[in-house]
């Protein structure tokens, strides 16, 4: 390369970054939110609460349902302790339905597992489908062959979400969205100002949410707040519609009207501050003075390799946090659409709107990652080094890097993940 040109690619880089840089030195986090005890003590009663339908604690709504997931928040969030992550028996079923020939939009939703009434299953997705609500992960992700064991129509995908763990989202929920745009300009400027369109390169973006707001929770980032995340999740887990989100209509009957809302304001602000009140996860490091080095050998390697280019350790007032919360494209193989329902997920590559695409994640944080088996969007990893080896797109450079290791690496490096503990 020219001297000229690395001179002119550095300047580039510096009026891209500088004014940035000095808004990101002076930005003003945003204030911290001082838990009540009283509300996170109604919000704890809320969560644990094995909900049915015309249940008493909503009046005003037709309770769970008619169709839902699970009776409860900690049947779903359980590992670890109420808040944590769930296991496969737990998983969503979601849906994306691409119109052929770009006739028409794209249509979204989730095939509820259970239904007080009106049963929802496949087949409602698409005739071809079989009439089962809740198939086996095993079913609908590519064997080795290259074949599923349920066969997708033409534009349908079926896709699977894991339950994700909830503790230290108050920590994350208060990072300013100035500090993890700032770790997308890094990520740019590294990479020579590019925007992550080419799988070698480790460039996330964040998704920008109306009003500029950016996105924080969920495996696509489609919620910038844990409240807005609370609301979605218990109207359309539980079937519980609230003044922030409406329950779903059932798929087998979408003219569905419910007599009401199932929540109020207030006890959806109590559930968000009972979660608030978790503690984050914990580091903890083994006392031994042998394993005590092999782990740190492990964090090494864990930044050598590269999962520390996505895996921040600290955004903003979250230390620890190992995550950019940022969306990466992960490759053909972990591609999934889907989500509570319209607007749709999109057609592959950026929309217009700024949507994910199907193979676009957020950086799961990492905090809490040895208690929260199984691993990735849906659960296909049941170990940490599966996890690490089944990384494509902008993560298979880590992939192969880690594979690379020698057996003895591998194991030092899964040990430090390792002490990365549920509270």
């Amino acid at each position: 390369m020219k001297p000229s040109h690395v001179l002119c690619c550095l300047v580039a880089a510096l009026l891209a970054v500088t004014p940035f840089g000095l808004k990101a030195l002076t930005y003003k986090a945003p204030p911290k939110h001082n838990v009540s005890p009283s509300m996170a003590d109604e919000g704890k009663v809320l969560f644990l609460h094995e909900w049915k339908a015309n249940d008493p604690l909503s009046p005003g709504g037709d309770g769970l349902g008619p169709v839902f997931n699970a009776n409860s928040c900690v049947a779903c969030h359980l590992q670890g302790g109420p808040g944590g992550g769930g296991d496969l028996a737990v998983n969503v079923t979601n849906f994306t339905i691409r119109p052929l020939e770009g006739r028409g939009q794209p249509r979204t939703g989730v095939v509820h597992a259970k239904a007080t009434r009106f049963q929802e299953s496949l087949a409602q997705v698409h005739p071809e489908l079989p009439a089962v609500a809740h198939p086996p992960l095993a079913d609908l992700i590519q064997q080795k062959n290259g074949e599923r064991r349920i066969h997708f129509p033409s534009g349908v995908h079926i896709s699977q979400r894991n339950t994700p763990a909830l503790f230290g989202a108050k920590l994350i929920d208060e990072i300013p969205d100035e500090a993890i745009i700032a770790n997308e300009k890094t990520q740019q400027i590294k990479w020579g100002l590019d925007k992550g369109k080419h799988d070698n390169v480790v460039v996330g973006r964040a998704l920008r949410h109306n009003g500029g707001r950016i996105g924080k929770f969920g495996w696509k980032a489609q919620t910038a707040t844990l409240a807005e995340f609370v609301q979605a999740a218990c109207a359309n887990e539980l079937g519980l519609g609230n003044p922030g989100s409406a329950q779903p209509a059932p798929l087998g009957k979408i003219d569905y009207k419910a007599p009401g809302l199932d929540l109020t304001s207030l006890q959806c602000d109590q559930i968000t501050e009972y979660l608030f009140s978790l503690p984050k996860p914990a580091e903890r490091i083994p006392e031994e003075s042998v394993a005590r080095s092999n782990v740190e050998l492990g964090r090494k390697l864990f930044h050598s390799v590269g999962c520390a280019d996505c895996h921040i350790p600290d955004v903003g007032s979250a230390k620890g946090v190992y995550s950019d919360l940022l969306l990466h494209s992960m490759g053909v193989e972990l591609e999934g659409g889907g989500s509570y329902g319209d607007p749709p997920v999109p057609l592959p590559d950026i929309p217009p709107d700024g949507s994910p695409s199907p193979g676009e994640w957020r950086t799961p944080p990492l905090w809490g990652v040895a208690d929260s088996a199984p691993y990735l969007h849906d659960g296909r990893a049941s170990t940490l080094e599966d996890a690490i080896k089944m990384h494509g797109g902008q993560g298979m450079l880590v992939a192969l890097r880690f594979e690379r290791l020698n057996p003895a690496e591998r194991n030092k490096l899964v040990a430090f993940l390792k002490t990365l503990r549920a509270p």
